[in-house]
């Protein structure tokens, strides 16, 4: 199905990025005995997302968990008013959060749907089957404690940003240019050939970003969302770094906090999303050697679930610098609901001096993923004027570890016998673009010449090519393997263990870390990322069964609506934060 969403402004006032946000108490007093429940009815403007509204009504009843948002001036009373009614309507509440002023509550989807005057359908949007309600929620205008629901849209919407390089031929370079075909076609013209990368090294992310020696994130805590938790990255990593001659755990050094209880029969198993915790650890500790890790697995990956296992990051007893989410998808998913309840967790983020950062996504702009018909847009989380969201370069690195070669992440894929475009053009690249649901900030309009009014994706850059990728230490078949692999996955835990550096060394007190990134614009500190006529060639194994074996890998020629271009584009943002300049001068100008 195609639709035109409906813009709505869900961002809070930027003053609360400065303060801790606090739930006015009001009296303990008892609730009214007899409030007026039966009478008009409030709704709860976009509670339904627009891909819903036609979906077929939903069979058979399924259990549901939502988060009812109260208003930041509830009182006691209107808060317990707001408790008694749900009680009423045979809803359980579960718990609350007073940061974020939630209550959350279970129930099935008959009971939600009686509640709140709705009804729930089934459908597939972006490749994925949703429960979701057809029309707006509503509630008795009484409510006045009451602001919004989030949660009941019912689908795995975030899935990991990571991307596999395809296995390693055995003429795959160490670094760019060493190994190069001599069967490129002369009918593709290339300034700049390599054979794809067989995968960098820690030392080499470190160069990406031009890192001084001293800079090792020591006194940094990063940390990590995602979905489950694989027990074996520790072991795992520390053979990967030692066996380098690289440095190990030290005890403590990194910390993993289980899910309580894993869906494991959903988003893909555990298997979907070992990768993605692999990748995030192993790339901040290439990055940030010293620094301390902490890793958060969520249950599963609704988009509730995972904002909220944020929230428990961000208030964790040993408070971290940073926090990276390598895991996203169509911002059309969430509802105004899940909006508000984004953008609650992120500002108690910023409060407390955290920095939040999210991947921009693998898909490029989303017009050939699921049913969108042409139809672009951004991810979320991303796209939270709130969050700063991290996109992907493709980035050469010669025998001195220097960048000889680099572009905006986005791939185009043609036959080497002939030079011929494998349809549809377009293989992967990062997402960007104008989000349909948030207003542009003033960082953003102040610094970026970009027509339109939403908020702008993304903000800055690392290397996300797979076939520039990252070697990482995975688990095939019980044993201990290394496998190239990128996306802006692996970009967002290098730009966010970037600023984890910054801050240890510099003492700088930043929440929200995009305002201080666009003060930097244009600088030495970030470096700006351009098209470059640029490619790798890579020969798959004859075991595969594919016709034809070689394949031609070009970046970045706009092969959908997005391309990198001097100043801030919707690939890179602002470019690559780089070395000492960018460590000393992020937040000094406060």
């Amino acid at each position: 199905m195609r639709f035109t969403p409906r813009r709505r402004s869900t961002t809070l006032p930027l003053a609360l990025l400065l303060v801790a946000v606090s739930v006015t108490a009001g009296c303990a007093a008892s609730p009214p005995s007899n409030p007026a429940m039966d009478g008009a009815r409030r709704t709860l403007i976009a509670s339904s997302p627009a891909w819903a509204h036609d979906a077929p009504e939903l069979g058979d009843d399924v259990s549901l968990t939502a988060s009812v948002l109260l208003t930041d001036s509830a009182t006691g009373l209107e808060t317990a008013a707001v408790r008694d009614w749900l009680d009423a309507q045979g809803l359980r509440l579960e718990g609350q959060r007073d940061s974020v002023r939630l209550l959350s509550v279970s129930g099935s989807s008959t009971q939600f749907a009686s509640a709140f005057d709705t009804a729930f359908g089934t459908t597939t949007v972006a490749g994925r089957t949703a429960v979701a309600p057809t029309r707006d929620l509503s509630v008795p205008a009484a409510l006045t404690g009451l602001e919004t629901v989030a949660g009941l849209v019912d689908t795995d919407a975030l899935h990991p940003s990571v991307t596999a390089a395809p296995v390693r031929s055995d003429d795959c370079a160490r670094y760019w240019g060493e190994t190069l075909s001599a069967s490129w076609p002369e009918a593709v013209k290339v300034e700049q050939r390599s054979n794809a990368l067989c995968g960098y090294g820690p030392a080499q992310l470190r160069a990406v970003h031009e890192l001084p020696a001293d800079a090792t994130g020591s006194g940094a805590t990063v940390a990590i969302v995602g979905v489950f938790d694989d027990a074996d990255v520790a072991a795992d990593t520390d053979t990967y770094f030692t066996g380098a001659d690289l440095a190990g755990w030290r005890d403590g050094q990194y910390v993993h906090n289980a899910p309580a209880a894993p869906q494991t029969s959903r988003c893909g198993g555990p298997a979907a999303w070992s990768v993605e915790q692999r990748l995030d650890v192993q790339a901040v500790h290439a990055v940030a050697p010293d620094a301390d890790i902490v890793y958060w697995g969520a249950d599963d990956c609704l988009a509730q679930t995972l904002y909220l296992r944020v929230l428990d990051a961000v208030e964790a007893p040993v408070r971290p610098d940073v926090v990276s989410l390598s895991f996203g998808g169509p911002e059309d998913l969430d509802t105004d609901g899940d909006r508000v309840l984004l953008n609650r967790v992120l500002v108690e983020a910023a409060s407390r001096g955290v920095s939040v950062f999210a991947s921009s996504g693998n898909d490029g702009d989303y017009s050939l993923v699921g049913d969108h018909h042409d139809h672009t847009d951004v991810a979320t989380p991303a796209s939270s004027a709130y969050i700063t969201a991290v996109g992907g370069a493709s980035i050469g690195l010669d025998a001195d570890d220097h960048v000889a070669v680099e572009a905006g992440w986005e791939v185009q894929t043609r036959f080497a016998h002939n030079g011929g475009i494998i349809p549809p053009g377009f293989i992967y690249g990062a997402g960007g673009g104008e989000s349909a649901y948030y207003p542009r900030p003033s960082w953003q309009s102040e610094h970026v010449p970009h027509s339109g009014t939403g908020r702008l994706v993304p903000d800055v850059a690392s290397l996300a090519d797979p076939n520039t990728g990252f070697t990482v230490a995975v688990r095939r078949s019980g044993a201990l393997a290394y496998e190239a692999h990128g996306g802006t996955s692996l970009a967002t835990p290098m730009v966010a263990s970037m600023v984890a550096i910054a801050k240890a060394r510099t003492g700088v007190q930043v929440g929200l870390a995009t305002p201080y990134l666009y003060d930097l614009a244009g600088s030495t500190a970030v470096r700006d990322v351009v098209p470059a006529s640029a490619g790798t060639w890579y020969r798959r194994d004859k075991s595969t069964g594919q016709l034809w074996l070689e394949t031609l890998y070009l970046w970045d020629t706009h092969p959908q609506s997005l391309q990198s271009a001097p100043g801030w584009d919707p690939v890179t943002g602002l470019g690559i934060p780089r070395g000492s300049d960018f460590l000393d001068r992020f937040g000094a100008e406060q």
